[in-house]
């Protein structure tokens, strides 16, 4: 005699396959750029966003290191996100 046991599973997003990954990081990044859209301290026109696995690269220039910060304060709490890894730059007014 065999007995069966039906195990209910919790919805959870599948981050294995790659679809769904690709998916995942498609999603994140279009609330990445909202966010930083939105934000009024940051000027977003030379920034371009990458997301690879749930982790966030931030990568272009900015005009002050103040909005370099800004921009990874303004995306670290969205959901899903790994880590926000910052290669922003910024112009360095004191350096001439």
């Amino acid at each position: 005699m065999t007995k069966t046991i039906e195990v209910q599973k919790s919805w959870e997003p599948d981050y294995d396959s790659e679809a769904a990954r690709l998916e995942t990081d498609k999603n994140l990044k279009e609330k990445v750029i909202n966010a930083l859209r939105t934000n009024v301290f940051i000027n977003c026109e030379k920034i371009r966003v990458r997301v690879t696995g749930r982790l966030v690269f931030l990568e272009g220039t900015v005009h002050l290191q103040k909005e370099r910060i800004s921009a990874q304060k303004c995306i670290r709490d969205i959901f899903g996100i790994r880590a926000v890894i910052n290669y922003l730059t910024y112009h360095n007014e004191y350096a001439e």
